[in-house]
């Protein structure tokens, strides 16, 4: 039975390394070559650390590293584990859609064979390549976690793409043993893992733990939120409110010298009841809750529609 499922999900298992091998050969050379830009151009002492140096620094080590950083900046690589979970579900369907699964049943293999065997093969599959999916980008991305830390690129470091793999491949066989038709199974649940991914990561992650809320004047240091996850952060008021200041204030506190605007007087500000900053963020210290919280809600999920796709199967005539 381990021999037919691997024979019947040879072609997609197949698909799935030529994929991930196609990203390795993509971002290992790259990743080398940012991790010695890194050490050449001394990156690390601006690690922490805010001033016009290090911005022009960090600005010119991220235009040094090439297009692939910005490609992950896009999000497009988000996909790639969706794709591989929809695709490791397709012999299944097939085998469903087609009816060729009763030939099993009626041979030496009963029902809850055949489906352990199968979706066995499936999941397993689907964690080793989100796993190595996981470790390719988590080893890429350590010399610029060192600069933006770890929120930068929370969807593709650590534990959350094996997660996601598993959320698609159950999406797909739920909506599979459903319908019976594996094409627009495949489509409707891609749909689905796409619209969840979107959801989660622009309106549920920021609500999972209540962020912290802080307002610092100029004057204080403030929290350090270098390599803090900042939902937002705007000028404000000493209670914390937008400020929305006049051309008159900007004006009267306006600083020049012989070489033009050199900035606004704080203390000018201040009096006009502005010159603070109010910034809502999750700090570094909560990554590992959050890529643990959101872990189980995918993988948790994920692993519900598989049982209930084996559910299913179980009772279908």
């Amino acid at each position: 039975m381990i021999w037919l499922s691997w024979r019947q999900q040879r072609i997609e298992t197949l698909i799935t390394a030529l994929l991930l091998v196609i990203l390795a050969g993509a971002f290992i050379p790259a990743g080398i070559h940012a991790a010695d830009l890194f050490a050449q151009q001394h990156v690390a002492r601006c690690a922490n650390r805010q001033s016009q140096a290090c911005g022009f620094a960090v600005g010119n080590y991220i235009l040094s590293t090439g297009v692939l950083r910005g490609l992950l900046d896009s999000g497009w690589f988000n996909l790639i584990p969706g794709l591989i979970g929809v695709a490791l579900a397709t012999p299944i369907l097939q085998d469903l859609e087609n009816g060729t699964v009763r030939l099993a049943w009626t041979q030496s293999i009963t029902r809850r064979r055949w489906i352990a065997t199968k979706l066995g093969f499936a999941v397993g599959t689907a964690v080793l390549a989100g796993a190595l999916f996981s470790v390719l980008f988590t080893w890429y991305e350590v010399p610029f976690d060192r600069i933006f830390g770890h929120w930068d690129k929370f969807d593709f470091e650590w534990f959350v793409p094996v997660a996601y793999t598993l959320f698609a491949l159950g999406l797909a066989l739920a909506v599979g043993v459903v319908i019976r038709r594996s094409a627009p199974a495949l489509v409707v649940a891609y749909g689905i893992y796409v619209a969840g991914r979107v959801f989660v990561e622009s309106w549920l992650r920021q609500r999972l733990i209540t962020p912290l809320s802080v307002t610092f004047g100029s004057r204080s240091a403030g929290p350090n939120l270098n390599n803090a996850w900042v939902i937002t952060q705007y000028p404000s008021n000493k209670a914390g409110h937008p400020f929305v200041g006049t051309p008159g204030v900007f004006q009267e506190c306006a600083q020049t010298g012989s070489k033009g605007f050199k900035g606004l007087s704080q203390a000018c500000m201040e009096r006009h009841g502005a010159g603070f900053t109010h910034a809502v963020y999750q700090p570094a210290s909560r990554f590992w809750e959050f890529q643990g919280i959101e872990f189980a809600l995918f993988a948790g999920v994920g692993l519900l529609l598989i049982a209930f796709a084996a559910w299913r199967v179980l009772r279908a005539d």
